[in-house]
């Protein structure tokens, strides 16, 4: 999308693309580097009223028709970036005498030696390469220009918004007063050849059709200008592949005239030499030829990269400045006259429905108060609800907390009860244990008296006395503590 974005220096009004926000551009009328920035309200195109615009027409077209009386300008072949092979090809004769210059202080050095001392394929090596770059270089500042082109307003809507069979000559001759050749810019040449195509043929989409045609001649106009640097590209290694073919002969050459000589120590070694010098030359060459080669391909190749996104832009704003506003005249009856009648009705029309358009926003504005209130409403309701759901759940788990705590109390009753039974258990299993004991006492002295009682009765039968029976009679139970019972002997 473009905006209307006016010269800090000049206050000319140009038309900048999106992208371009938060860049430098320059002016393509006073050339003033200025940062683009886009304005906060957008700007408002006004348009000349269809009954001024007749009025006026008859002035302008003769004021610009003077104006163009001191520029002739026409569309036509658009040269784009196309460079001078004569012209290049001197400046750059002139760059490869003034390297050879620079060389010959490190003639000693290595880098001397690779364009002084290695025939005559680095002379031309150099020759082409500085014929590249200038090339390049003269090319980079065209598409400069071409980029400055592109901010040009060449439809401004201060003419017209529409470009109309009335309007289309007011446009054409703004676009052949801006400053610049049209056969120097893609974009105004692109313009400039639509706007004429229109005013003949009276039909967008015959000159639809035009404008591709145009954007595939300016597209094979950049391809072809690009012929020579791809020449150079190919011709470069190829030179250097001759270089090695040339030290590899000398060397061949030179150890095969010293074979013939090899009597002679000294000429050995002078044919050694010439075999060592030609493979240096060899090599060295196409070492040279490899990365001039480089040099030249990669900055070509982003160029014509640039040169292509500069014709999409191109396209881009041809689609939505110029064939968008396209208004083919209506050949029915009354003409112009009848498509007047038509605007006018449709202002009518518009001014008609404003009362209705007001009343409805009106109405709109109640609604949306009468929707804020709702909301409003149903908000507190909600709110009240949320307050006794949580009235509920604070009740309940109070509730819940007081059970928690009887429970707590009765499990700590329990675990009294439980240990109070415990060291009671542990009471009775103490007396059962002493109980017991005294049992087993009793038990061992009941032993004693039987035992005495069988030695008395033993004594009284030796003595030879009467008889004396001694019985042994079982004693009343009595409890004793609380388990088990004694014996008494009567």
């Amino acid at each position: 999308m473009y905006f209307q974005f006016p010269c800090e220096k000049c206050s000319k009004k140009l038309k900048v693309r999106d992208e371009n926000v938060g860049k430098k551009v320059r002016c393509p009328y006073c050339h003033h580097t200025m940062l683009v920035k886009k304005p906060e309200t957008p700007i408002i195109d006004t348009s000349i009223d269809v009954n001024t615009s007749s009025s006026t027409s008859s002035s302008r077209s003769s004021g610009s028709s003077s104006r163009s009386g001191n520029k002739n300008v026409s569309s036509g072949w658009a040269d784009g970036t196309e460079v001078s092979l004569s012209k290049s090809g001197l400046i750059a004769v002139g760059a490869s005498v003034a390297f050879i210059a620079i060389m010959f202080p490190f003639r000693k050095f290595y880098l001397g030696e690779l364009f002084l001392d290695r025939g005559w394929v680095p002379f031309a090596l150099v020759f082409l390469m500085s014929w590249s770059a200038t090339i390049l270089i003269l090319k980079y500042r065209k598409l400069g220009k071409q980029k400055d082109s592109m901010l040009f307003d060449t439809l401004p809507t201060d003419i017209s918004e529409d470009i109309s069979e009335k309007t289309v000559a007011r446009f054409i001759d703004h676009v052949k007063n801006l400053p610049v050749d049209p056969r120097e810019s893609f974009l105004v040449n692109r313009v400039l050849r639509g706007l004429e195509h229109f005013s003949v043929l009276k039909s967008s989409s015959e000159v639809s059709s035009r404008l591709q045609s145009q954007s595939e001649i300016d597209a094979t106009a950049v391809d072809s200008s690009y012929t020579i640097l791809k020449v150079f590209i190919w011709a470069i290694p190829i030179l250097g592949f001759i270089g090695t073919v040339i030290g590899i002969s000398a060397a061949v050459g030179g150890f095969s005239g010293g074979m013939d000589n090899a009597t002679d120590i000294s000429a050995l070694k002078e044919s050694l030499g010439s075999v060592t010098g030609g493979l240096s030359t060899a090599f060295d060459t196409t070492l040279v030829a490899l990365v001039m080669s480089m040099l030249v391909m990669f900055p070509s190749s982003s160029m014509q990269k640039s040169e292509e996104d500069l014709l999409n832009w191109v396209d881009e704003y041809c689609n939505e400045n110029l064939l968008k506003r396209l208004k083919e005249p209506d050949h029915g009856g009354g003409g112009g006259d009848e498509k007047d009648h038509r605007r006018l009705i449709q202002k009518t029309i518009d001014k008609a429905m404003a009362n209705h358009h007001a009343e409805l926003q009106t109405w709109i504005e109640k609604l949306e108060g009468i929707g804020d209130t709702l909301s409003q409403q149903v908000v507190k309701s909600w709110g009240k609800i949320d307050d006794k759901i949580r009235e509920q759940q604070e009740a309940q788990l109070a509730e819940v907390q007081q059970v928690m705590k009887h429970l707590e109390s009765v499990e700590e009753k329990m675990t009294a009860l439980q240990s109070a039974h415990t060291s009671h258990l542990e009471k009775m299993n103490g007396e059962a244990t002493e109980m017991t004991e005294a049992a087993g006492a009793l038990s061992q002295s009941f032993n004693g008296v039987q035992q005495g009682l069988n030695g008395l009765n033993t004594v009284l039968t030796n003595l030879g006395e009467k008889q004396v029976l001694i019985q042994q009679v079982e004693a009343p139970r009595k409890r004793w503590g609380l388990f088990g019972n004694s014996k008494r002997v009567r």
